[in-house]
């Protein structure tokens, strides 16, 4: 299978590296034709392992990873018959029809899963830990497992890490004797429900029956989506129904706050979506309140629509196109002539990997320097940035290339100087015109990166602990913003395209990690909801760049040498882009940029792109696109 990125004009599937083409069993495999496959976060290559042998000693299983799902057998043990239930468990077919034999009767009937249940995803199949029978009891066993956790998959679809990667789960399982044979009488509870609702999926049954997907919510001027990455299950009846159902309701966990859904609480689907036989246009038919049936209420749920039913982020999709209905009528949008819509008539730049870029970067004395887009010659930046007699450690620019952000470090302290390229670049500019700003100063900075507001957002610390401040476009001072718990030293950090999420990475003691967090206002203050680790298979990141909406691109100081590794963001692994020796950070803008590595010698390195050769380019350091 191939999986794509989030982009309309190259859209450059690649390979996956499981083996997703391969049947898990029958049950699965129309759903595997169909769809993506999913992945999570691991150290490891996936393990082939058999299931346990079973009555008189066979061997259960088929060519991927020895796994097929069954009805239990007679004569069966307690502990065959949990271990083979968590198998089953990852047939979704008729409601768990298979898992819910290894059931007894009321066990079964108080297991509701549901369409998209929560899962905990466990590094390899569980063993047992513990076994006994209850002292004269015969018709009664306990059965505790133990496993490594990876994370968890909540009901809306998110992927949260265990913390560090991994952490020990232990359930335990009583059955009872029906019928002379055993059966799974009490599940696991958990701190809501008893029992349990999650599915316990080793990660390659999870990436087998799971696909990644995006919802899009708008940020909160309206105007930029935002991909919220969800996994949802492969074996639905209905993928296109459960995707809408989805975005119906209001945005979920740590884009709570940080973005907006032009839906109504009373919106909900009359109908299931259709998708005609030989079409690839999806028919939506909501049901709406008369108020929010406006035309530009009408135009920003469709854009919605159309970007998490067309998305190619993960995969292709069933549909191209979108026709929406309204309480059973076609919406035709006002100055056109065709109900039939696409992403071409909703335009999302920040979605979209941009064209040819200019590249900014730091010479040997300080100075701030350009590449027009493929160019191979560089210019002094306007202004005093460009002359080296404020010798800057570090720049950022903003989207328009209209600002620029310059740090001078200083072993105690630092200070952040903003510029406005635009004003400088005038004929006969004054030198206030010119001149840098102090923004920030007295406190230790580490990184900082533009949004699409121009609004600058600064890493460092004081008083010995992490800080973030935002830097208001329109000027004034420093808004201090509110961190989760937790988080430790931050010494990267880059805003995304859409300008709701931050990529950033944090150590604590010798731990580093790559953490992705969402921009929350509540009046006048600013604070960062987390999403929880990406790229838990890096071991010690150092550096990192959006590469486009759904990847980052982090420089990973691994054993062999730093590494670039592409991170994607819904909790996939990572993937290795190569070795380039000396390599302290990495510059990206999509496909249609060229990649450039600061490294260790004072040079930079370029690359035409992803997996391609390093060649060295120029002097100098700190290499940066807008943004």
């Amino acid at each position: 299978m191939a999986r794509g990125r989030s982009q309309v004009a190259d859209p450059r599937p690649r390979p996956r590296r499981a083996a997703a083409g391969r049947l898990l069993a029958a049950a699965l495999a129309t759903m595997l034709l169909a769809a993506g496959c999913a992945d999570v976060p691991t150290s490891g290559l996936l393990q082939h392992t058999a299931l346990p042998a079973g009555n008189g000693g066979e061997q259960q299983g088929t060519a991927c990873c020895g796994y097929i799902m069954s009805a239990p057998k007679p004569g069966w043990s307690p502990v065959q018959i949990v271990l083979n239930f968590i198998l089953a468990s990852a047939d979704f077919a008729d409601h768990h029809a298979i898992a819910r034999q290894y059931l007894t009767p009321s066990a079964s009937a108080s297991w509701q899963p549901g369409p998209g249940p929560g899962v905990t995803v466990i590094a390899q199949p569980p063993t047992v830990t513990f076994y006994r029978r209850p002292y004269a009891s015969q018709n009664t066993s306990v059965v505790q497992i133990g496993a490594q956790e990876l994370g968890k998959v909540t009901t809306s679809g998110q992927y949260i890490p265990a913390a560090g990667g991994r952490a020990q789960l232990t359930q335990e399982f009583s059955l009872q004797l029906v019928n002379r044979q055993w059966r799974i009488a009490t599940l696991p509870s958990d701190a809501v429900s008893q029992p349990s609702h999650e599915l316990l999926l080793t990660k390659d049954l999870f990436q087998l029956a799971y696909q990644p997907r995006d919802l899009y919510y708008f940020d909160p001027a309206g105007k930029n989506l935002v991909p919220d990455p969800v996994f949802v299950p492969v074996a639905s009846a209905d993928p296109a129904t459960d995707l809408v159902n989805a975005l119906l309701a209001s945005p979920q966990g740590w884009l709570t706050g940080a973005v907006l859904s032009a839906f109504p609480p009373a919106a909900g689907l009359r109908r299931a979506v259709a998708v005609p036989p030989g079409s690839r246009t999806a028919i939506v038919d909501l049901s709406l309140p008369a108020a929010a049936a406006t035309p530009s209420n009408l135009a920003q749920m469709s854009a919605q629509l159309v970007w998490t039913l067309t998305s190619s982020s993960y995969g292709s999709a069933a549909a191209q196109a979108v026709k929406l209905e309204v309480n059973g009528r076609a919406w035709v949008p006002p100055g056109t002539s065709s109900a039939v819509q696409d992403r071409s008539d909703y335009p999302q730049q920040a979605l979209v990997p941009p064209g040819y870029e200019h590249l900014y970067f730091l010479g040997a004395n300080g100075a701030a320097r350009m590449v027009p887009g493929r160019g191979s010659a560089s210019i002094p930046v306007p202004g005093q940035a460009g002359t080296g007699r404020t010798p800057l450690t570090g720049i950022a620019i903003s989207p328009d290339e209209r600002y620029l952000a310059g740090i001078a470090e200083a072993p105690d302290a630092g200070t952040v100087y903003t510029g406005d390229l635009s004003a400088a670049a005038k004929p006969h500019a004054g030198s206030s015109a010119r001149a840098l700003r102090v923004r920030l100063t007295g406190v230790k900075i580490s990184a900082a990166s533009w949004d699409r507001s121009d609004n600058l957002w600064v890493a460092g610390t004081a008083g010995g602990q992490p800080r973030i401040w935002m830097l208001p476009g329109g000027g004034g001072g420093p808004v201090p913003v509110g961190l989760p718990a937790g988080t430790g030293l931050i010494t990267a950090l880059q805003v995304a395209p859409d300008g709701v999420r931050i990529a950033m990475i944090t150590r604590s003691g010798s731990d580093t990690h790559v953490l992705l967090a969402a921009i929350v206002r509540t009046g006048d203050q600013v604070m960062l909801s987390s999403a929880g680790q990406l790229g838990a298979d890096l071991s010690a990141p150092s550096a990192l760049s959006w590469y486009d909406a759904d990847h980052l691109l982090v420089v990973n100081q691994s054993a062999a040498g730093p590494q670039l590794e592409e991170v994607p963001v819904d909790g996939d692994r990572s993937s290795n882009q190569g070795i380039e020796p000396d390599m302290m950070s990495i510059a990206a803008a999509g496909p249609h940029n060229s990649l450039f590595a600061g490294l260790q010698t004072g040079y930079l390195a370029k690359s035409v792109g992803l997996g391609e050769l390093w060649s060295t380019f120029l002097v100098g350091r700190d290499a940066t696109y807008p943004g």
